[in-house]
C-alpha cells in the first residue's frame, strides 16, 4: 500500500460501524489519523484503530455539527479529508404512502446534514486545502421503485457535491463523491431479511442483485472504502465534482 495519506488528518461522519467503520479501517492503513463521528458508540461499533478517536454528534443538528468539527480541530489542529458518510434508509413505501415526518428525517441528515457538516468544515479545509467526499449512492443517479425518498435524498447529495465544487475550488478544495450500489453490509442484509418474510428469500434477493451487475457479484465495502481513499488522496489532485460508481458494473 501506498500510504499517500500517511500523517493526514480526516474526519469520517458515520464512522462507528458499516461503510464509515471501513473506510476509517482503509484510510487508518494508509497512514492516516483523526476521528469518527457518529450518533452513539455502542457494543456493536467497530473498534477504532489506532489514531482515531470518537466523537458522538448529531449531523442534523447545526449546533451539533460546529461542535464537532471545532472539537476535530482542537484534537488534531487541522482537517484534511472530509467524508461525509452519514446518513439514513427510511423503509420503502409507495408514494401516496410515504411519511412526511419520514421524509423531514431522512432529509436533515442525508441533505441538509451533509450540507451542514461540509459548509462548516470549510474554514478548516481551506487551511489545508483538502478534499471532501460524499457518499452518494446508485440513487444518486438512478431510481428503484418504493424508494422515493432515498432517491431523492441522494439526488441531493450529487447536487450538492457539484455546486461545492465549484464554489469551494478557487480554495483549493476538492469535492467527490461515491455511488455504491448495492453492499452487501450487515444494514443491506437485515433489510433484505425484514423483506424476505413477505417476498423472495434472502439467497434470492442476492442472487437477484448480483445477476444484474457486469461482474456478477456485489461490490464490497473494502472496494467502496478504497475509492474513497483514491479521491481523498493525491493521486485523485485534479479529480473535483465527481460522483464515481462503485457498483460491479450495475446495469
Amino acid at each position: 500500500m501506498s500510504n499517500m495519506l500517511e500523517g493526514k488528518v480526516v474526519l469520517v461522519t458515520g464512522g462507528a460501524r458499516g461503510l464509515g467503520a471501513a473506510i476509517i479501517r482503509r484510510f487508518a492503513d494508509e497512514g492516516a489519523i483523526g476521528v469518527a463521528a457518529d450518533l452513539t458508540f455502542a457494543n456493536d461499533s467497530d473498534p477504532l484503530p489506532e489514531g482515531f478517536t470518537a466523537i458522538e454528534a448529531d449531523i442534523s443538528d447545526e449546533d451539533e455539527v460546529r461542535a464537532m468539527i471545532a472539537e476535530t480541530v482542537s484534537r488534531h489542529g487541522r482537517i484534511d479529508c472530509l467524508i461525509v458518510n452519514a446518513g439514513l434508509v427510511p423503509p420503502w413505501s409507495e408514494t401516496t404512502g410515504i411519511d412526511l415526518a419520514q421524509w423531514d428525517q431522512v432529509m436533515a441528515v442525508n441533505a441538509r446534514g451533509a450540507l451542514a457538516t461540509l459548509k462548516h468544515a470549510v474554514p478548516a479545509l481551506t487551511e489545508s486545502r483538502g478534499s471532501v467526499v460524499l457518499t452518494g449512492s446508485i440513487n444518486s443517479l438512478i431510481a428503484h421503485p418504493r424508494q422515493l425518498i432515498y432517491t431523492a435524498s441522494k439526488h441531493a447529495v450529487l447536487g450538492i457535491l457539484r455546486a461545492a465544487a465549484l464554489d469551494l475550488g478557487r480554495f483549493g478544495i476538492r469535492v467527490n463523491g461515491i455511488a455504491p450500489g448495492p453492499i452487501a453490509t450487515d444494514a443491506l442484509l437485515s433489510r433484505i431479511r425484514d423483506r424476505a418474510k413477505s417476498g423472495p428469500s434472502e439467497a434470492a434477493a442476492l442472487e437477484a442483485l448480483e445477476s444484474q451487475t457486469a461482474l456478477g457479484r456485489l461490490a464490497t465495502v473494502q472496494e467502496v472504502a478504497a475509492t474513497v481513499a483514491f479521491l481523498a488522496g493525491s493521486a485523485a489532485s485534479g479529480i473535483s465534482g465527481q460522483l464515481l460508481r462503485v457498483d460491479a458494473g450495475m446495469a
